[in-house]
């Protein structure tokens, strides 16, 4: 089989913009589309609704947290789109970062507590169950709609490999993704989606640094240190991450964190890095580079895909 993909959005673009490149994805073999629910963009769930309609992909919020929504209106709203489109939805859950709720002016405790009060009140809502006063009694599925979690901290990655249909690995560096993948699969039988971005020529790695600000300023305290980021720079990063400035950001961060976190090389070089490690994930989901070259990097990765398999 060839190597499983999809395509992964910010929702910085105009939803039509999101549909186009959504279909262009599916026409090139992509099999599914997740949409990052960042709080002061434009909304995932009315991005995802467009994106069902045009295509037949499987969509997924990636992610919405527990914070910026409410969890039993979060469970109305994928219920809803599982109501529109059967059998084409799944759920993604994970504790939120930096860009999603400094803006919003929350800086929660016990994260990790909520994402997984959040994560049990989804699946018992969207299985049909009553919640303290809340319940959905118009969604009645024939199966289940799978619930996806995302995070790095070792906790999170235990509940969604112990509990949830799939891990979203998006920070996983590749030389780290087999232990990763071990630990994964030893816990459960949670299917793996990896993301990394890709840095084929020159021109995308310059795109690529400025993705790593969200990684560096939400990374623990060691993971900051091992990648040469003391608390000076993270705050700095911080506040032009959050005030727009994303290339000034990516000034101040190691130019290794493409190395490190990313897939840096040839096309024929990544390729054959993603085949060396397809044991280890079940779909990668494409991150965008953004525009104006989105399109020319679907079609570059499709490229990717087809050469490292089967």
């Amino acid at each position: 089989m060839s190597v499983r993909w999809g395509v992964w959005f910010e929702p910085t673009q105009p939803v039509r913009r999101l549909v186009e490149l959504a279909r262009l994805g599916e026409s090139l073999g992509a099999e599914a589309c997740y949409v990052a629910d960042e709080g002061t963009e434009r909304d995932t769930y009315v991005a995802l609704t467009a994106i069902l309609g045009a295509t037949g992909l499987t969509v997924a919020p990636a992610i919405t947290n527990p914070f910026s929504r409410h969890p039993v209106a979060t469970a109305a709203a994928i219920a809803t789109l599982a109501e529109l489109a059967p059998g084409r939805v799944m759920h993604g859950l994970g504790v939120g970062g930096s860009r999603v709720l400094k803006p919003l002016g929350m800086d929660p405790e016990r994260p990790f507590t909520a994402l997984r009060e959040t994560f049990e009140i989804n699946r018992r809502l969207l299985a049909g169950e009553t919640v303290g006063e809340a319940s959905l009694p118009w969604f009645r599925p024939e199966e289940p709609v799978p619930i996806a979690v995302a995070g790095r901290g070792p906790r999170v990655q235990r509940l969604a490999a112990e509990h949830s249909d799939c891990v979203i690995l998006s920070a996983a560096p590749p030389a780290e993704l087999p232990a990763f993948a071990a630990r994964i699969r030893a816990a459960g039988s949670a299917e793996i989606a990896w993301s990394a971005y890709m840095a084929y020529n020159a021109t995308e790695r310059r795109r690529v640094l400025p993705h790593f600000s969200y990684m560096a300023v939400d990374a623990p305290a060691e993971v900051r240190a091992a990648d040469g980021l003391d608390d000076a720079t993270t705050d700095e990063v911080r506040r032009l991450m959050l005030s727009g400035r994303m290339h000034d950001a990516a000034k101040l961060l190691p130019d290794a964190l493409v190395d490190r976190y990313g897939l840096a090389g040839t096309p024929e070089e990544i390729s054959a890095r993603i085949g060396e490690l397809r044991a280890c994930f079940d779909i990668f989901m494409l991150p965008m580079n953004d525009e104006p070259t989105a399109a020319d990097h679907i079609r570059a990765g499709a490229e990717i895909f087809d050469a490292a398999g089967p």
